[in-house]
């Protein structure tokens, strides 16, 4: 498992080290310096890839969508840096190294995230901020499950290693969705993302809800399934337990329910790892005529139901609840398409049939 993460991660570090140029012809706002506490959140100084004679200069200010590009180029490299250290540590045993470590990718990729998300970036670049958070998530509970001072059984670096690899992929995806021709050099040229979007769908090939999506996790060692199975909107809904928490929308806006449910089909191969991982509420983009939404945090149980939010299944179990999102009132989801990242794969499910 330790040699398989490390070649995981390898593979997706390897170009940014033998080939700097093509990462910059991806990434032309490189990192200078900063001094912000995550660097691009900070003032920090920015020169374009093609700047004369390699001189920095002081350039226009930047759009949400160039300081994510910044964000995820200035990110990529420590992180993955960090998750090699991480896995050299476990296979040496070296637990004080391992919760050094491990302390250091949660408060980078904690950080990292919080930059990402007070980002107001275009429909075209919400897909790499998604995977970037999710990646960043992945990373955040890798930390956590190799940090601290309780002993780390076999299962529990096991997994942790699975939230590296995972963690990596995904980063990888969110560098390639930057790697995609200007929105300007097709032939729609500046007509209005509404008009687009009611002159031809959005997502031709949706699924529809109840429809099964199938996907193996990162190792390949256990399978699941993902679908959509209904939608539901109202104008309020209450938290149960011991501190009810009322949840009212703002006048003009109503909640959009999206229910999810993910299982766990079963697990092939010789490994140890019998958990599979799936999406985080994070992971999941509603798109609306050109806008896109992202879920609320998790609320927990709900008047309404249980609310989705990911995580961990053991082999044959299953999980559901919903998504919770604020949308304008009088919202038509017959209009609506619900997208995921999962790994390398992005499914989306029309929400038409409303279920």
């Amino acid at each position: 498992m330790v040699l398989l993460a490390a070649g995981c991660i390898g593979v997706v570090l390897l170009p940014f080290l033998l080939a700097p140029g093509a990462f910059a012809a991806v990434f032309p706002y490189s990192l200078i310096c900063g001094s912000g506490s995550s660097g691009i959140a900070g003032e920090a100084i920015l020169q374009g890839a093609g700047g004369e004679n390699g001189t920095a200069s002081i350039p226009e200010p930047l759009t949400d969508d160039e300081r994510l590009e910044a964000l995820i180029a200035s990110a990529s490299v420590p992180l993955l840096e960090l998750s090699i250290g991480q896995i050299y540590s476990a296979h040496t045993h070296d637990d004080a190294a391992l919760r050094d470590r491990a302390g250091e990718i949660h408060a980078l990729a904690g950080s990292l995230r919080a930059d990402a998300l007070a980002l107001d970036v275009s429909p075209e670049k919400a897909p790499a901020r998604s995977d970037f958070v999710v990646a960043l998530d992945e990373f955040i509970m890798a930390g956590t499950l190799s940090g601290g001072g309780a002993p780390r059984n076999r299962s529990a670096m096991d997994e942790a290693l699975d939230h590296l690899i995972l963690g990596a992929e995904l980063l990888s995806g969110a560098i390639q969705g930057f790697n995609t021709p200007p929105a300007g050099d097709s032939d729609a040229g500046s007509a209005p993302m509404n008009l687009m979007a009611e002159s031809a769908p959005l997502f031709p090939d949706a699924l529809q809800i109840g429809e099964r999506f199938c996907f193996d996790d990162a190792g390949g060692a256990n399978s699941g399934s993902l679908f959509v199975n209904g939608v539901r909107t109202l104008q309020s809904f209450y938290t149960v337990g011991q501190k009810p928490q009322n949840y009212v929308t703002e006048p003009g806006k109503s909640f959009l329910l999206v229910a999810i449910r993910a299982t766990h089909l079963g697990h092939k191969g010789d490994g140890t790892n019998y958990r599979l991982q799936i999406p985080r509420e994070s992971a999941f983009t509603l798109h609306f005529m050109g806008e896109t939404y992202r879920p609320i945090s998790s609320p927990g149980p709900t008047s309404r139901g249980e609310s989705y939010s990911g995580g961990a299944l053991g082999r044959h179990e299953s999980t559901s609840g919903y998504l919770f999102f604020e949308v304008p009132e009088g919202f038509d989801p017959s209009h609506a398409f619900i997208e995921v990242s999962i790994g390398g794969s992005r499914p989306v499910w029309s929400l038409a049939g409303r279920g």
